[in-house]
């Protein structure tokens, strides 16, 4: 990963240290917009289960099941015990107002040159005067 990856990874990204499974379980539902039941049908992990991970503070899952979940969410295990990728440097944005598609988008950008990420933004200026 480029420096300047790095850098609107660190900036972009709130990353809370010491967060349990639980947490970050949670974390990763509420930013993919997932219920358990449908995390449940997703991971073929019984929502009943899921819903013990997400009340159990400090207990994480057998290793099959947390890579399940972790499939399932598009995160990897790393986060979710930690909170955090290692491999990558990345997490999930936390309770971020934007998708975590935004992000992926941005850092796809980092190498693109000045001019380039001017018209960028030009359509994006565009676009929310559209909205409006």
């Amino acid at each position: 990963m480029s420096n300047t990856a790095n850098k609107i990874v660190k900036s972009s990204y709130h990353i809370i240290e010491n967060m349990s499974f639980n947490e970050n379980l949670k974390e990763a539902m509420y930013c993919k917009n997932l219920t358990t039941a449908q995390l449940a049908a997703l991971s073929g992990i019984n929502s009943g289960t899921i819903s013990n991970y997400l009340k159990t503070k400090g207990s994480i899952p057998p290793a099959d099941k947390a890579l399940k979940l972790a499939q399932a969410l598009d995160v990897s295990v790393d986060f979710l015990v930690n909170g955090f990728d290692s491999k990558t440097l990345s997490s999930i944005p936390q309770k971020s107002p934007f998708p975590l598609e935004v992000y992926k988008i941005a850092e796809e950008m980092t190498d693109l040159q000045k001019d380039e990420l001017d018209a960028i933004k030009g359509v994006v200026r565009v676009m929310k005067g559209k909205e409006k």
